[in-house]
């Protein structure tokens, strides 16, 4: 899709909600949300985002809500963080699911995040050590950034786009916490 579309104006509310829901749960609070929008729009984020939308979004006829827990299953179970197959920066893309391009995200802005001082600095995922929450809160975290994304290219990009589901993932984002 070229160029940038705009939310269209009755979409804006339940978007800002989504949003005050992701700030709280990154831990910003009233006068810092506006860093989370810095976060969103960092180098650390809105290059991996960019690639995700022209590779999936924009491409695919039916849009999948990426579970976290799916997620977090799917990269353990393929080991997502060593798999060139998600760490290259230019896989071969053919037959990728929604969970392929969810996991190719999630572990460049994290891998990316690690090795620069980015927003998430533990420096690795560690889903076997259950004494490291650290690691399984900076995979929910980035989760909930690529949703909240993904949200704002749906609200300006979808004819049908409706927040029931969305507001409700986001409401249990708090109850999922490591």
């Amino acid at each position: 899709m070229a160029g940038k579309k705009s939310i269209p104006q009755e979409r804006l509310p339940a978007l800002q909600q989504i949003y005050d829901t992701l700030c709280f749960y990154l831990g910003f609070y009233d006068d810092e949300k506006h860093m989370v929008r810095q976060i969103l729009d960092s180098e650390f984020v809105k290059p991996y985002f960019k690639e995700y939308r022209r590779d999936y979004l924009e491409i695919t006829t039916q849009l999948e809500d990426i579970d976290c827990d799916e997620l977090f299953g799917w990269c353990r179970s393929v080991n997502a963080f060593a798999s060139p197959r998600y760490t290259s920066s230019s896989p071969n893309k053919e037959g990728w699911t929604a969970l392929d391009h969810a996991a190719h995200f999630l572990v460049h802005v994290l891998h990316f995040s690690w090795q620069n001082d980015g927003e998430w600095t533990h420096g690795k995922f560690d889903p076997d050590n259950d004494q490291n929450i650290e690691s399984d809160t900076e995979f929910h975290q980035v989760w909930a950034v690529l949703r909240y994304l993904q949200a704002e290219w749906e609200a300006a990009n979808m004819e049908g786009w409706e927040v029931s589901g969305l507001d409700e993932t986001f409401a249990n984002l708090l109850s999922s916490e490591p």
